[in-house]
């Protein structure tokens, strides 16, 4: 069974958005997208294809890749590497002593002084790169949010927008920068604030798998295990409750129908439904264990945020009066946003705020949970 599910007219979509065609045309994208729902892959498998078969140079770098160097370094090293193999300066023996350099307006640097004070700037180093290549220049930056965490990383990403307009003033180059995050929260942290970057810019939503990909599971179902009476809806309301996780729907479907499973035959669905539900059973118990590390106050605040959808009332004096109730104490607006500045700094954070001031649960699967023991009567839960 095929492993990826390609997605060519999204990725069109966006790479002509980039390279300036059209009315929703942009120079830079943010996108967020929840962990584990396939971001990565379309950024990589989808979007530079797509970008690259229409003339772009492409530069991919994944600031979770090697969470032991600093974010800053990892996206400057990423446009020096870009920069020598396009001026031919790697050889295999200077790279093995460390020895690669570029040059840079005249000047020959070794790789680790690009987006160095003592060296060139990352707008000098993306200048000669756009004059040797002399096509667009796309950076895809991928989990962006984690530049927030080091003086380094702010400094590259101030670095970024600079160069992007140095490079795209004449109108006759062009510098696309795509920042992608799997925690929305952060990643606004760069475009909302006026100490921010890309003050201005908006985040767009990777739109989640979905049906199309739980047919293309279907249809690749079909071949390898013919056997199988495959009900299309039922697979894709299966998936749904997967969160929208590729690998953790293939993950059961191998349980299930693979060579040792024993779903081959009439209680596929069955079987896969049972998959479902210790999957949804693993999730609420680390809900659980996240809600019981809660102080009373988070807990009632994480309430009226699951409750209440993207409304942002968390501040109201009904709003108030519910946290005092639940905390059994009088509960001010100050304290109120200290609980929730909490909920957002947990790892993983479990509520975001939108650039609007809209607040939501960040894991879609913790509003199931939170429904299901409403519908019970067992919330709040025992703890």
């Amino acid at each position: 069974m095929s492993k990826y599910f390609f997605r060519p007219a999204l990725a069109k979509d966006v790479a002509e958005r980039l390279l300036g065609n059209g009315m929703f045309s942009t120079t830079t994208l943010f996108l967020g997208a929840a962990r584990r729902t396939g971001k990565s892959n379309f950024l990589m498998q989808d979007l530079r294809p797509a970008l690259e078969e229409r003339g772009a140079t492409v530069m991919y770098v994944d600031l979770w890749a090697d969470k032991s160097r600093d974010p800053g370094e990892l996206i400057a090293i990423t446009i020096a590497n870009a920069l020598a193999a396009a001026q031919g300066m790697i050889t295999r023996a200077a790279k093995a002593a460390g020895l690669s350099k570029v040059s840079i307006k005249g000047v020959e640097v070794t790789l680790s002084q690009v987006g160095n004070t003592q060296g060139a700037s990352l707008a000098d180093a993306l200048q000669a790169l756009q004059d040797k290549v002399a096509n667009p220049i796309v950076l895809i930056v991928d989990e962006a949010q984690h530049t927030i965490t080091t003086r380094s990383g702010m400094d590259a990403m101030f670095a970024l927008k600079a160069a992007r307009d140095i490079l795209n003033a004449s109108g006759k180059q062009r510098f696309c920068l795509v920042m992608s995050g799997s925690d929305r929260d952060k990643l606004l942290r760069l475009v909302h604030g006026n100490n921010t970057p890309f003050l201005g810019s908006h985040i767009d939503d990777l739109r989640l798998l979905d049906e199309d990909f739980s047919a293309h599971l279907a249809a690749q179902l079909a071949v390898d295990v013919p056997s199988l009476h495959i009900d299309n809806a039922r697979l894709a309301a299966t998936f749904r409750r997967f969160d929208h996780r590729p690998e953790e729907m293939l993950h059961a479907l191998n349980v299930v129908a693979g060579p040792f499973g024993g779903g081959r035959n009439d209680r596929f669905h069955q079987l896969l439904d049972e998959e479902a539900n210790k999957y949804e059973a693993k999730r609420a118990s680390e809900y659980m264990t996240a809600y019981e590390g809660l102080s009373k106050l988070q807990r009632a605040v994480l309430t009226r945020v699951l409750s209440n959808g993207h409304d942002g009332r968390l501040f109201t004096a009904d709003a108030l009066a519910e946290y005092s109730r639940a905390h059994g104490r009088k509960v001010a607006a100050g304290s109120a946003r200290g609980a929730i500045e909490k909920l957002r700094a947990i790892e993983p954070p479990l509520i975001w705020k939108s650039e609007r001031g809209d607040y939501a649960v960040e894991d879609s699967g913790m509003r199931r949970w939170y429904e299901r023991l409403v519908q019970q009567k067992a919330w709040p839960p025992v703890t």
